[in-house]
């Protein structure tokens, strides 16, 4: 079967299971899959993604394929399905996160309602990433329908606890570990672009330390005790408001450097009559290809090594490091050409600014990583998300004929 051909049969079966596919997004969406932790409080006997694992699970099984879940505990199992020959060597990864962000405050349970609209549907998740989970799904049951033996192997990978910073020990580092892997990968991310990379990160948590007194204490009062931790804090912040990163500029990211922000969030103190024992800060820091967190660390210290009478703590919290994958690579030139045949337009091509866990694919294990995939909508993240249903079919089309023309079918096929 020519490509022509494959086109023509994969976007008949995408249309054909469209409805079947709406349904289970939606069934996505309104599985409330909000992931409240910070990197440094993840609870891995959680259930969060539990219920969206398990009707994925019922999906893949009623769609006869065999999926698998592996995770660090049962509560929060990342899911996996394989497809296609183990004899050859080409093999790709489909990888997407199942967590979603907390609700807005001023947001209600009808956020986690899918409603269709204007060829859009809405809800918590739509669009970060439920659409693309979907898609993974579906564009597996269009190659099963087209009846093409693949040569090569293609794995779908349903992962926990992305959202808090993508450095998870419980997500797709996980499925590294245990020894799940692929020639390259795509995590199929919303935007306008095929992501070829991303910006790093790093995130740090300071704590200046003081000294606790009553202020009604004489001794306060003839400074012979206590020792304002906010004060130090301020003088902190001030220093490194002045900070900057050396980097060098890629071209995959025209205009972007390392920008480091601090503090973003603050507490301190414990009464209003209380000399503040500590005072805690946090920071947030991205990262440009060639920095890392040593580096930013050691700039820290640096400056901080000027403040007098100053005594704090610096932990790291996290660090992702940059994604900068070579335009030429294989992966990368079957995307951009399926979607210049399926979109009639050739897509943007380049480094995106938030990291996701395609570092860990990188860095970790080697497979040359999509960061990022065409697909239209609007507000991740906030109350109104949304993503587009024709898009939607674009992308499920897109990841088929992909997984086909990377991995090769049969023996006319070119």
């Amino acid at each position: 079967m020519k490509i022509p051909d494959i086109s023509k049969a994969i976007k008949q079966a995408v249309n054909n299971n469209f409805t079947h596919q709406l349904r289970l997004l939606k069934d996505l969406v309104k599985t409330d899959s909000t992931n409240p932790f910070t990197p440094d409080t993840s609870d891995p006997k959680a259930p969060i993604e539990k219920a969206v694992s398990d009707r994925l699970y019922l999906e893949l099984k009623s769609l006869g394929f065999s999926p698998k879940r592996i995770g660090v505990t049962t509560a929060r199992p990342n899911l996996t399905c394989t497809w296609g020959s183990p004899r050859y060597r080409k093999s790709l990864i489909f990888n997407g996160h199942m967590d979603t962000v907390p609700l807005p405050e001023s947001s209600t349970a009808k956020t986690l309602l899918p409603v269709v609209k204007n060829n859009r549907l809405y809800g918590r998740g739509s669009l970060d990433m439920k659409a693309s989970l979907s898609a993974y799904v579906f564009a597996l049951k269009a190659i099963k329908d087209s009846r093409l033996p693949l040569s090569g192997k293609l794995i779908l990978e349903f992962v926990v606890d992305e959202e808090p910073g993508a450095c998870s020990q419980l997500g797709t580092r996980h499925l590294i570990s245990q020894g799940i892997t692929a020639k390259a990968a795509i995590i199929a991310e919303p935007g306008n672009k095929v992501g070829i990379g991303h910006r790093g990160g790093y995130r740090f948590k300071l704590t200046t330390l003081g000294e606790s007194v009553h202020t009604g204490d004489t001794k306060w009062q003839k400074k012979e005790v206590g020792h304002n931790a906010v004060s130090d804090m301020a003088k902190v912040i001030a220093v490194l408001d002045q900070l900057d990163i050396p980097y060098k500029p890629s071209r995959l990211f025209p205009g972007k450097k390392p920008v480091f922000t601090f503090p973003t969030l603050i507490k301190g103190g414990t009464a209003i009559n209380i000399v503040p024992e500590q005072c805690i800060a946090y920071g947030d820091v991205r990262l440009m290809p060639g920095n890392s967190d040593k580096q930013v660390r050691l700039l820290i210290e640096e400056k901080l090594a000027h403040v007098n009478n100053l005594r704090y703590s610096l932990e790291n919290l996290l660090y992702a490091p940059a994604v900068e994958l070579d335009d030429k690579e294989e992966i990368v030139n079957t995307v951009k050409n399926t979607f210049a045949t399926i979109q009639g337009k050739t897509p943007l091509v380049q480094g995106i600014g938030p990291w996701n866990d395609a570092w860990m694919l990188w860095h970790l294990g080697g497979i040359p990583t999509i960061t990022q995939v065409p697909l239209e909508g609007g507000n991740a993240h906030a109350a109104n998300e949304w993503v587009s249903l024709k898009s939607l079919i674009d992308l499920t089309v897109v990841l088929a004929i992909t997984a086909i023309r990377y991995l090769g079918a049969n023996d006319d096929f070119s």
